[in-house]
């Protein structure tokens, strides 16, 4: 499933190339694809739209829409979804679900294989987006928040980062590699992390998420984003050497997600002692 740098790769994307433009006319192909929305009103109510601005949410595209009235869209790709922006007169793809056609020529196509995929219009985008909890490159995003926040969680310490409503936008990839580059163990309790591995998970996180942004994500071949240069140092490296020691990258589940761990470098979760218990 694409995650914050492939979404933010995609918006980037569609921001170069449709910002500012007016949608004349949208075609559902697939009707499960906009649901709640009705397929007829979506269609009518996106028709004449102007893009205003088209911005990242977790792991949400947005679009804001001048209408009659402001209008919000956010598309979730899911497992499989994507995006591009082609000639109107193209042919549809055989797996293409959405089109919403252009001022320029130019349509917007949703293609979705696996059609997990969806393209929701609202009025307010908390109907949508407002359950999300923090994003991790904002600025409010730093250590001793991070320590409170994990502080008030129950649950592993994976399983913590990949909820939604905590924190906004990580997935397995990205989270496999914090917590290997901390060396911290995913299934370690949340609340037993110290000040000082929030202070270095923070840190990497907005490390990773940077780089991995500047690099467009990651591509793994699924068509979701083209062309991307992060490649993982844990994530997807099972039985291959660790970068810092050369043990075999190991695969464990954890919260039902294969997870990449270094097994020497990312030791077992331990009870920590009463002065490490202190410096919290």
């Amino acid at each position: 499933m694409p995650e914050l740098p492939e979404v933010e790769a995609t918006v980037q994307y569609l921001r170069e190339r449709v910002e500012g433009r007016t949608i004349t006319a949208s075609h559902v192909l697939w009707h499960r694809s906009v649901l709640p929305n009705d397929p007829n009103t979506f269609q009518k109510d996106l028709r004449g739209a102007r893009i205003k601005e088209i911005f990242r949410r977790g792991k949400y595209v947005g679009m804001f829409l001048e209408s009659p009235a402001p209008l919000f869209m956010f598309i979730h790709l899911r497992m499989s979804g994507s995006l591009d922006v082609i000639p109107t007169n193209f042919e549809l793809a055989k797996h293409d679900r959405v089109s919403l056609e252009l001022d320029n020529g130019k349509s917007v196509r949703f293609n979705d294989t696996r059609k997990f995929g969806r393209m929701t219009l609202c009025r307010n985008p908390e109907e949508v987006v407002g359950h999300l909890g923090i994003e991790p490159l904002d600025p409010a995003f730093e250590s001793s928040y991070l320590h409170s926040l994990l502080h008030s969680k129950k649950g592993r310490i994976k399983t913590v980062l990949l909820d939604q409503t905590v924190i906004a936008g990580l997935g397995n990839i990205y989270v496999d590699e914090a917590l290997w580059k901390t060396r911290i163990h995913p299934l370690t309790p949340a609340t037993r992390l110290s000040r000082d591995d929030a202070k270095a998970l923070c840190a990497a996180i907005r490390a990773i998420l940077t780089e991995a942004i500047e690099k467009l994500g990651t591509d793994f071949g699924d068509g979701v984003v083209d062309g991307g240069m992060y490649r993982p140092r844990v994530y997807g490296r099972e039985k291959k050497p660790c970068h810092r020691c050369k043990t075999p990258i190991i695969r464990i589940v954890v919260g039902q997600r294969g997870t990449h761990i270094c097994p020497t470098c990312q030791k077992t979760a331990r009870k920590r002692s009463a002065s490490e218990r202190r410096k919290k």
